[in-house]
């Protein structure tokens, strides 16, 4: 396990044999700082895998000790277990630095959401060895399998100055804060694209914010709705809508549930989604499935009140690197509103 003070950094480009979508998430390292007017010096490796896909790393040298500062695999193949192939882009940072053994690159870091081991001779000029990563995904069924790269090799060569595979128009962030708990960032990409957080230890609450004013715009009066209410687990749900003349829009969700995974492990609190989900009238049906999740929510919402059933499923890692999934179950749901235009209702 790393020691506390790692960020890991993620940039990669999903493509899954006979679905749409594009999902980028990546990570940007802050640069390291010299401590006490010491000298540190830098050291940029460029190299290929067996797949023939490029490899960066970064480390530097203070007090005779050698740091791994970033490694960044420009882009990698994994093989899932359905007989689909996914083109991830990886990377994983250290400030200020992670202390390597001499002449050697060994990295072992796992977590909910990805498994990379890099193992390996790195010398003063270059360096080979293995490497492998593997993450959860969910299948078209929504059941969770495996994708890998299985063990591939890499060998490397010194350069005179840095060099990354990252875009600067394709950054967003995740971030790993240590014991304290981890917050990842999902962003994918499209006309009805959703960012969600999951934060999966440590924290003691959400912070949200409703805007209950209704907006007037140059093409209409939009009026909000604020719902709340809870789940089946009583945990709190919050909806609000976008009635804009004739259309009713989802602006905002979040339900505090929490999800059970085949290991006996649970994962929360709850999901967010934040967008413009056209709604039928008098109806909340929202269906969010991709490869990280399947979220399903339905049932009738009406002008002050609204029930309905839900459910949430979510891929990761159990202990043994194999997929697992996170579920709620079946779940039912109750709503009402609370704005200022809302009927008094009694939960």
């Amino acid at each position: 396990m790393l020691a506390e003070g790692v960020v890991a950094m993620t940039r990669m480009r999903i493509v899954i044999a006979g679905l749409a979508g594009l999902m980028v998430l990546s990570v940007l390292v802050p640069a390291v700082a010299s401590a006490g007017g010491q000298d540190v010096s830098f050291r940029y490796y460029r190299g290929t895998t067996s797949q023939g896909d490029p490899i960066y790393v970064t480390t530097y040298v203070r007090d005779t000790t050698t740091r791994l500062y970033s490694v960044d695999f420009g882009s990698v193949t994994l093989n899932c277990e359905d007989g689909s192939q996914l083109q991830w882009g990886v990377g994983v940072g250290w400030v200020p630095g992670f202390a390597l053994p001499p002449e050697r690159l060994d990295l072992d870091w796992m977590w909910l959401f990805e498994a990379i081991h890099i193992h390996g001779r790195l010398g003063v000029h270059g360096g080979s060895g293995t490497f492998s990563d593997a993450i959860p995904v969910l299948t078209a069924d929504e059941q969770a399998q495996l994708c890998t790269t299985g063990e591939l090799t890499w060998q490397l060569h010194r350069t005179a100055a840095g060099q990354s595979s990252l875009p600067a128009a394709d950054v967003q962030t995740l971030t790993t804060s240590g014991p304290q708990g981890t917050t990842r960032t999902i962003v994918t990409s499209g006309a009805d694209g959703t960012t969600r957080t999951i934060v999966t230890s440590g924290a003691e609450g959400t912070t949200r914010t409703v805007v209950t004013s209704g907006v007037k715009t140059a093409a209409g009066t939009s009026h909000l709705r604020n719902y709340r209410g809870r789940t089946s687990q009583a945990d709190p749900m919050y909806v609000t809508t976008v009635k804009w003349d004739s259309m009713i829009v989802l602006r905002e969700l979040y339900a505090g549930w929490t999800l059970g995974c085949e290991d006996g492990t649970e994962l929360g609190p709850g999901a967010s989604y934040w967008g413009g989900w056209t709604l039928s009238p008098a109806r909340l049906d929202f269906d969010r499935v991709w490869s990280g999740e399947a979220m399903h929510i339905h049932g009738r919402l009406g002008t002050h009140v609204g029930s309905g059933t839900a459910s949430d499923a979510i891929p990761t890692l159990a202990a043994d690197e194999q997929a697992q999934l996170c579920t709620t179950g079946d779940l039912t749901w109750r709503a009402w509103r609370t704005d200022a235009r809302a009927r008094v209702i009694v939960p």
